[in-house]
């Protein structure tokens, strides 16, 4: 999506991106609170890097406002939440290999981004489900309202 693009081609794509990234967590959150273990009880949401750079590429902008979106939700959600004995928190993965999602970048683009994090490596999918796991547990339960960032220190701050 594009700022070049005509106006009746983009809000169709715009809404599509809202409703995918952001709608689906709201309402995956309203059905599951009333269910939630109180106290103890978790909402963990995934979002992205690009809520915090504007996205990865042009055209992104739905994509950056969704998981933008995402953590204020997310923040909305802690505070609601907590009084509860519930958390709610946000990871927002950087570049993560073996997902699918950057299957149109090439090599050069891949290699430029492992240059530019401080570890040295792409993440991988368990290092996502590690900050999962970790949120989850008891060992969290003081977390809440938080963003995790899983980047391998690309983003820092």
């Amino acid at each position: 999506m594009s700022l070049d693009a005509a106006l009746d081609q983009v809000e169709p794509d715009w809404d599509a991106v809202i409703e995918t990234n952001l709608k689906g967590s709201f309402l995956m959150a309203h059905c599951v609170a009333p269910l939630l273990p109180r106290p103890g009880g978790r909402v963990i949401n995934i979002s992205s890097i690009g809520a915090q750079t504007g996205g990865s590429r042009p055209g992104g902008l739905a994509y950056a406002a969704a998981k933008a979106g995402l953590h204020g939700l997310t923040f909305a959600l802690a505070r609601e939440l907590a009084p509860h004995g519930c958390t709610a928190n946000v990871i927002a993965p950087g570049f993560i290999a073996g997902t699918g999602f950057t299957g149109g970048w090439s090599e050069e683009r891949v290699t430029a981004i492992v240059a530019e994090t401080p570890v040295g490596r792409p993440g991988t999918p368990d290092d996502v489900a590690a900050a999962v796991l970790w949120l989850a547990s008891e060992a969290a339960s003081f977390v809440t309202g938080t963003v995790i960032a899983v980047n391998g220190g690309w983003r820092m701050g």
